[in-house]
């Protein structure tokens, strides 16, 4: 094309791209509504600003609401037992492993930990809700009227009703800039009502508490006063504990103390500013600091408000998903769970497209100082199931699946920090157990230390090589994305060594063919089939995630640089590595030797980690084992169905191009009751709350429209043609560049793409079903059939209009 014709291609495109906008109703806030109060905390509405949550019932008349901070950790005198020194015994656990011996291999590890005085599997500090706030308000007659919703977009929640006084209504945020929750009640009477905070909550009863319902809290404190309220909580077996002052601030009316209550009388309007302090030293308060720097904030709830949703509005809208459902967008999610459940075969566009804006935000409201846990940052009860804390085998990781292509900078901060938090007790793990240099991760953790104490007889989580790799791979994956330099080499890089550094001193073993000989090694939490332990050798993910450390370490030294007298030797490393077996039904084998069978139906898919999250498996570089690997995600049953599994499964089958597979676990996930009212989501079918699910939707959806590795953007690589059209903006690459905009319509046999870059660079773009014609405002070559390359300059965007055969 001459310059003429792009300019005027261009504008045309322009034109084609804004085509949908008419579909979304761009000053209506994306968000849920409720038509019902919660009768129960699982269903009650979030809202957080990443360190401070809040879950509020929405009862007009008695009305409960749980405070929630993440370092709120109920200390059990476990987290800093090292893990025992059983480096010594190495030697003999791996010639058992050598004789096939694995069950004995298991067994003489762990009676040689015992004898080294490790006491056992030992259990995470459990994460506990903070304190509950009662509001009880007298209504005159049968509310009516009622409504209760979240503005995804500001993070509000607002519950609103009439009765026989008047029309009235409670709002509530957490404020990111001011560190605070803000709360109004307002109407058109008089406000009569009382307001007390207490610690009692009640324990989960769907879970059996490990450590007998003994608490390991001290007699709470508290004080009322006629405008402050404050609670402080210390815990027994240390010095740390949790305090809040709740300001309150009225119109008209007077306040006076009624026990231990504020009880509030003729107010046109109450607002209630909180703030929790948690305390690494409970004796030196932060309470009056606190009340000082409240007494500072202006009052008014509508500036606060605007403050907070300008910083929380802006990360949320980074990315915009559009499926063109506007008749079905005004459903509750009451009305939502229902209409899926009656229309079983197919998805509601409209709830996957809430679903999809609900992840993103409860993702956005969680990340705090650490990523979500279990729970993300909400939780009613003591003693949650599998403590509620950072559960690092899968599902740490897929609850961030989407911050990086999400375009949610501050999810992978909080990872870091995290991470950098952690990290030191890797080093430890690795000297004890293997007596090896470098980062060797637990499997669970309450976010402040990391030692590998989480295993016993029936459970070889230490055993599990490939944790640290596959925790720093997100951060890895930030840098593809962004480009940041000085991320990678300040923050990154050198954790990434350590990483290479463990994988260095531990592969000092050999098979038959002198390739390393990964002994012991574990594949969580599967167990083969014809085998009685889990304590393996030559666990796929294990394999994966070693060449995968050392791959990403040679490429960034490459572009830096640098280390130029050790990448030879990293290179030879990776000719020692084992290859990836394909068992007699064509599948992928979970663990890379024969003499172990593959046991289909599990939760877990973790020997799809070259495939997922990792970029190793991929059609056009290893087509033979791609195709293995969609064998083995076809025979991967659902086991128990724990919601993670679903979602890990859905991310894997985007990378296959498994269009029925993704619609069809994300069908199984919107119908089968792990959806909550308050569209949060459970790990069973209505059963023990849990954020997996909710947090890695919006991954899985923007998986299946965008796929990318370094050099290489797909489109649609895994969307179903039922989800017949839609338009998502602002999706992130893994070769810094970014889709600003995709639409596609099957129907019309129609996608339109704008994608701008960071760098100069190729890329070749693809539509794997097939390319009839493709116009573009700057100059392609045709690759494949189905691809072209197109040179692109840094901060120049790309404008194609895709025919589809």
């Amino acid at each position: 094309m001459n310059n003429k014709n792009n300019l005027l291609f261009a504008s045309i495109l322009s034109l084609i791209l804004s085509y949908g906008c008419d579909h979304n109703v761009e000053d209506e806030h994306a968000g849920m509504r409720s038509s019902e109060p919660a009768l129960r905390w699982q269903d009650a509405l979030i809202s957080g600003n990443g360190s401070m949550g809040i879950l509020v019932y929405g009862d007009p008349e008695n009305e409960k609401i749980i405070f929630n901070h993440e370092f709120c950790y109920e200390p059990l005198g476990t987290e800093d037992v090292e893990p025992p020194d059983i480096a010594k015994y190495l030697p003999k656990i791996r010639r058992l492993f050598k004789e096939g011996k694995y069950r004995e291999a298991h067994d003489y590890s762990y009676a040689m930990a015992k004898k080294e005085g490790y006491p056992g599997l030992l259990w995470t500090d459990p994460y506990h809700p903070a304190f509950q706030m009662k509001i009880d308000q007298p209504i005159s007659g049968e509310p009516q009227n009622y409504l209760r919703s979240v503005d995804f977009e500001t993070g509000e929640i607002t519950i609103s009703w009439s009765d026989d006084s008047g029309t009235w209504s409670s709002k509530s945020f957490v404020s990111r800039p001011d560190k605070v929750v803000v709360q109004q009640i307002s109407g058109d009477s008089p406000i009569n009502c009382t307001i007390e905070i207490s610690g009692e909550i009640e324990k989960d009863k769907e879970w059996d508490d490990p450590l007998d319902n003994k608490l390991y809290i001290e007699i709470p404190e508290g004080s009322v006063s006629s405008d402050w309220i404050t609670f402080r909580q210390a815990y027994t077996l240390n010095k740390r504990g949790y305090e809040s002052g709740t300001k309150l601030v009225l119109k008209g009316g007077f306040s006076e103390v009624e026990g231990t209550k504020v009880k509030i009388i003729g107010a046109k309007e109450i607002l209630l500013l909180t703030r929790i302090n948690y305390l690494e030293d409970f004796s030196s308060s932060e309470l009056e600091k606190t009340k000082g720097e409240l007494e500072l904030l202006e009052p008014n709830y509508t500036a606060l408000l605007e403050k907070h949703s300008a910083i929380h509005g802006e990360i949320f809208n980074r990315v915009k998903l559009d499926l063109f459902a506007m008749e079905g967008r005004n459903k509750t999610s009451e009305q939502f769970i229902t209409h899926q459940k009656e229309n079983p075969d197919s998805l509601d566009p409209a709830f996957l497209e809430t679903m999809f804006n609900m992840g993103r935000y409860a993702f956005i409201s969680s990340s705090g100082e650490n990523p979500p846990n279990l729970m993300a940052l909400w939780n009613g009860d003591w003693r949650p199931a599998w403590s509620g804390d950072f559960t690092l085998d899968a599902n740490v990781n897929l609850q961030i699946a989407g911050t990086n292509i999400g375009n949610i900078k501050e999810g992978i901060e909080s990872h870091m920090g995290f991470l950098e938090r952690i990290a030191p007790d890797w080093e430890i793990n690795s000297e004890k157990l293997y007596g090896c240099r470098g980062y060797l991760s637990g499997t669970r953790t309450s976010g402040r230390r990391n030692l590998h104490t989480h295993f016993d007889e029936g459970f070889p989580g230490h055993f599990w090589l490939a944790g640290a790799e596959w925790l720093l791979l997100p951060c890895y994956e930030y840098y593809q994305v962004s480009g940041d330099m000085d991320f990678l080499q300040n923050c990154l890089l050198p954790m990434m060594k350590k990483v290479v550094l463990f994988f260095e001193d531990f592969l000092t073993e050999f098979d038959e063919n002198g390739k390393y000989f990964f002994a012991p090694s574990y594949s969580p939490e599967n167990l083969p089939k014809n085998l009685n332990t889990a304590a393996v050798v030559n666990a796929t993910m294990d394999i994966a995630a070693a060449k995968e450390s050392i791959i990403n370490l040679i490429t960034v030294c490459k572009e830096l640089s640098i280390e130029s007298e050790n990448i030879p030797r990293w290179q030879a490393m990776l000719e020692k590595m084992p290859q990836y077996l394909v068992n007699s039904d064509g599948a992928l084998k979970e663990w890379a030797t024969f003499d172990l069978e593959d046991n289909y139906n599990h939760r877990h898919v973790s020997h799809l980690y070259p495939v997922w999250p990792g970029l190793e498996i991929n059609p056009e570089e290893t087509p033979e084992l791609f195709e293995a690997a969609k064998v083995a995600a076809q025979k991967r049953g659902r086991q128990d169905g724990s919601a993670f599994g679903l979602s890990h499964m859905a991310l894997i089958g985007s990378r296959l191009k498994m269009d029925t597979l993704v619609y069809g676990n994300l069908l199984f996930m919107l119908k089968n009751n792990y959806i909550y009212r308050s569209l949060t989501t459970s790990h069973y079918p209505n059963r023990i709350y849990n954020a997996d699910m909710l947090n890695s939707l919006p991954a899985v959806v923007m998986e299946m429209l965008v796929y990318s590795r370094p050099g290489v953007i797909e489109l649609l690589p895994a969307c179903s043609s039922r989800l017949n059209s839609g338009k998502i903006s602002g999706v992130n690459c893994r070769t810094q560049a970014t889709v600003e905009s995709l639409e596609w319509n099957f129907q019309e046999k129609r996608v339109v793409a704008a994608i701008s870059s960071k760098k100069d660079q190729t890329i070749e773009l693809m539509y794997r079903k097939g390319i009839k014609n493709l116009r573009c405002n700057v100059p392609v070559d045709q690759k494949t059939k189905n691809s072209y390359l197109v040179k692109t300059k840094k901060g120049e965007t790309i404008n194609l209009e895709i025919e589809l055969m």
